[in-house]
């Protein structure tokens, strides 16, 4: 063989190695995984009266008015001049978010005593506030980090009776005789705050 072929064939052998070494230094490699990540959920189980609210039970069977002492009406019933309160305790020791409540009472539509109304209203061990006709709007904040993560209201609730009333002596009797109802709506509102 002539040189010059030898040279050519040396010269074509080094461009494929100096070809495969450049393509090895210069490749990218590729490579793809996939998995799941978990999130921890947070809690959100808050309790009226020992009462899970995302159960679906009705609050009406939850509250257990209590009638104060009037020795002129019997144990365990209203009638005009009557008063008491019922408690309402919000327990939020399982949730691990912050939320906003909101306490709404007012005077039912169904009710046969237009006269029964929220008279005022105490937070824990704090002072009695009094309110006209309705508790409208009780709001306050529950922080997930905060050490007592429970609120007792008690709620105090009268039957009308001379000044300010609706009902007269007879629509009075009245709801007596047609075995009426007295009715007070309630609403606890929960919200949770996301930022």
């Amino acid at each position: 063989m002539n040189k010059q072929k030898i040279k050519i064939i040396i010269a074509i052998t080094s461009l494929i190695i100096c070809i495969t070494q450049i393509s090895q230094t210069y490749a990218k490699y590729i490579e793809s995984k996939e998995g799941d990540t978990d999130f921890t959920v947070a809690g959100w189980k808050i309790l009226i009266n020992n009462q899970d609210i995302t159960t679906g039970a009705e609050l009406s069977s939850l509250i257990n008015p209590v009638y104060e002492n009037n020795n002129n009406v019997a144990t365990g019933v209203i009638a005009p001049g009557s008063e008491g309160y019922f408690d309402l305790e919000i327990n939020a020791t399982n949730t691990e978010v912050s939320f906003n409540y909101n306490i709404s009472i007012m005077p039912s539509q169904q009710s046969a005593v237009s006269d029964l109304v929220v008279s005022a209203y105490k937070i824990g061990n704090g002072p009695i506030t009094q309110v006209n006709n309705g508790l409208n709007n009780l709001t306050n904040t529950i922080h997930y980090n905060d050490s007592n993560k429970i609120v007792n209201l008690r709620i105090y609730f009268k039957w009308k009776e001379g000044e300010g009333e609706q009902m007269n002596n007879t629509a009075d009797t009245n709801a007596s005789i047609n075995e009426g109802t007295g009715k007070l709506v309630v609403r606890a509102a929960f919200t949770q705050i996301a930022n």
